[in-house]
């Protein structure tokens, strides 16, 4: 009689626990997002992201930027990308910084890009790399510099970032011709400089 109360209990609590709803949090969040479920993206990144997980938080703003699952809300979007950009999360600067680029949910100031864009560039963030190689070409936001154009276009390039530096891209050859004298060099050694420390 006691083995069959103590099956009975044990049916009953594993019946309650694989029948109740459990969390999975942020990574089940992320993969919901990818698997473009959006409202359970949304359940599960939302209890994460509001005890200050980044990557979660970054993902909120994702949902909000593209008004996947929610209603489009570049403020909102803007908010969430500054809540995982302040911890440093390279993506989060970048869109941010876009944001700020466009004048979408926040203030237009391409100053505020560079600023974004430098943080998540000197990460390593690719986009964020091309982005300010424009903004230093363009002079917006920022002095115009063809050192540093030169620098972050070299180091956005796919095959810097598998240490095989290519120094005749289109856009880097573009950038060289309208150099001053000695200005090449200065650009290709802070390009090794930037790698050398980030081994």
């Amino acid at each position: 009689m006691m083995h069959l109360k103590i099956l009975v209990a044990a049916t009953i609590l594993l019946a309650a626990v694989t029948s109740s709803p459990v969390s999975g949090g942020r990574d089940a969040g992320i993969a919901a997002y990818h698997r473009n479920d959006y409202p359970a993206a949304l359940k599960e990144l939302i209890p994460d992201a509001q005890t200050g997980d980044a990557k979660a938080q970054y993902y909120m703003g994702l949902l909000y930027a593209r008004g996947h699952g929610v209603g489009k809300d570049p403020a909102a979007a803007a908010a969430w990308f500054r809540k995982s950009a302040d911890q440093g999360n390279p993506e989060a600067q970048f869109d941010l910084g876009h944001l700020y680029r466009s004048g979408s949910g926040v203030p237009q100031d391409d100053a505020t890009a560079v600023i974004w864009w430098r943080k998540a560039a000197d990460r390593g963030q690719t986009f964020a790399q091309s982005s300010l190689a424009e903004m230093y070409l363009d002079g917006k936001g920022v002095e115009r510099d063809l050192v540093q154009a030169y620098k972050w276009t070299i180091l956005a390039e796919p095959r810097t970032q598998q240490r095989r530096i290519n120094w005749n891209s289109f856009e880097a050859r573009s950038i060289a011709r309208m150099m001053k004298p000695g200005e090449l060099a200065k650009a290709q050694k802070l390009v090794k400089k930037w790698l050398n420390t980030r081994r």
